[in-house]
C-alpha cells in the first residue's frame, strides 16, 4: 500500500495557484482540483462552491475503475475518464502515480482543447511536486 501523501501548506499554496491559472486562462473550465490516488483533497480551485473531499473520493475512485476496465479489455493504459453531462464536462486523468486530477468545464469550449490542456496541466503539476 502506497504511503499518503503530505503536502507542506507552500506546497498546497503552489498547487492552488497553478489550479488556479488553469481555471482562469482555460476557456469554459470553473473548477480544478488534486486529490491522492486514495481520494484525499490536495488543492483546489473553483470559481463557485465545491465540496472537494467528495468530489475527490469519487474521481479517485471514477479513474480507478476507468484503469481497471481499460486493463481488463486488453486495452492499453487509461489516459482520461470523462463524464458529459447536459451542462459540460468532468475530466479526470492521473498526476504521476499517486495523484489525480480532476476538472469540470462547460460546454462552451472545445473537448479536444479541453483534454490538451488538462495533460499538460498534469504534466507541469507532476513535474513541479517532483521538485517539492
Amino acid at each position: 500500500m502506497s504511503k499518503r501523501i503530505k503536502l507542506t501548506e507552500e506546497g498546497a499554496r503552489i498547487l492552488e495557484n497553478m489550479l488556479g491559472h488553469f481555471v482562469a486562462e482555460t476557456t469554459g473550465v470553473y473548477a480544478a482540483l488534486v486529490s491522492s490516488s486514495d481520494g484525499h483533497a490536495l488543492a483546489q480551485w473553483s470559481q463557485s462552491e465545491l465540496h472537494g473531499s467528495k468530489l475527490s473520493a469519487m474521481s479517485s475512485s471514477l479513474l480507478a475503475l476507468g484503469e481497471s476496465l481499460s486493463r481488463e479489455s486488453g486495452q492499453q493504459a487509461c489516459q482520461y475518464v470523462i463524464v458529459e453531462t447536459l451542462d459540460g464536462f468532468l475530466v479526470d486523468l492521473r498526476v504521476g502515480e499517486r495523484m489525480v486530477l480532476t476538472v469540470l468545464a462547460r460546454k462552451d469550449g472545445s473537448l479536444g482543447l479541453l483534454l490538451s490542456a488538462c495533460h499538460q496541466l498534469a504534466e507541469e503539476l507532476s513535474s513541479r511536486i517532483r521538485k517539492e
